[in-house]
């Protein structure tokens, strides 16, 4: 089975570096939406960039300074600074 068809949503939040790489991973159990997952990658934010996916689609990235960038390319800075 592909990675990009899971039974059911896979979501895991990869925690990235100045330069971009991941440094580590982590997978976010029992949740069931888009939205539930954003909540919870927030949670996790601290000061790192961090990118969430569901299987291989990339959802949403969060920068060190708070502010998202959603699938679309189309944000929401939460601290006014874009990604």
């Amino acid at each position: 089975m592909s990675d990009c068809t899971p039974d059911g949503p896979e979501y895991k939040v990869f925690f990235l570096d100045d330069q971009g790489k991941i440094k580590k991973s982590k997978e976010l159990k029992a949740i069931a939406s888009d939205e539930e997952a954003i909540s919870m990658a927030r949670t996790l934010l601290d000061g790192r960039r961090l990118d969430l996916f569901e299987g291989c689609r990339f959802v949403r990235a969060f920068s060190g300074a708070g502010a998202e960038q959603s699938a679309s390319g189309i944000g929401k800075a939460e601290s006014g600074v874009s990604r």
